[in-house]
């Protein structure tokens, strides 16, 4: 799956605005902390399953850390005043041959502008 790692898609929300669907990179490491900032303690604890108001150095290394193979992450990008955002975004991780965990967040402020929504 190393394609996975060169993943790229151009959507659009619900009200037209574009929204790119790409790999995860090393270097988004200040994007998704930024993003991580914008989110709700609820909305994390919905997706980590306990409070989270931080993340360890070990932990982000884990969630920067993707393979590609085993598990793979892609971020929801969105420009915000002129520049790219993470406004979301989803990864699994393969348990045993067969059998995935998958998991997603969105920023709260765009679940309310769609994206994340049906």
């Amino acid at each position: 799956m190393a394609e996975a790692a060169d993943y790229s898609a151009q959507e659009h929300l619900h009200d037209g605005r574009p929204v790119k669907i790409r790999a995860l990179r090393p270097d988004d490491r200040a994007d998704v902390l930024a993003a991580i900032g914008r989110t709700s303690m609820q909305s994390l604890q919905r997706r980590f399953f306990v409070p989270k108001k931080g993340f360890s150095e070990r932990e982000m290394a884990f969630f920067l850390d993707i393979d590609f193979e085993s598990h793979v992450a892609l971020v929801a990008q969105i420009d915000e005043d002129g520049h790219p955002i993470i406004a979301g975004g989803g990864r699994f991780i393969v348990v045993q041959p067969g059998h995935a965990e998958i998991a997603f967040v969105v920023v709260d402020d765009f679940r309310v502008r769609a994206l994340g929504r049906s």
